[in-house]
């Protein structure tokens, strides 16, 4: 598969960190609002996020012929 450019790896670097920075912040609102609908928003929230990140640690994994396992990669 082919390799991504240093410039590719940047930006993939930077979606990384705002996705998991918005899962981060989705939970803790999620965490402290008192409003019911509000909270479901912020659960709905992290968990589309949470998605976003996984799917783009997957993508990362496949091209660096390793197999989804888990952990951070940033």
């Amino acid at each position: 598969m082919e390799q991504l450019t240093q410039m590719e790896l940047l930006q993939l670097e930077e979606l990384l960190r705002a996705e998991e920075l918005a899962v981060k912040k989705s939970d803790f609102f999620a965490d402290n609002c008192q409003d019911a609908d509000l909270k479901k928003i912020f659960q709905e929230s992290s968990r589309v996020h949470q998605g976003h990140l996984d799917g783009l640690l997957g993508q990362l994994r496949s091209l660096n012929g390793k197999t989804a396992t888990g952990g951070s990669l940033i």
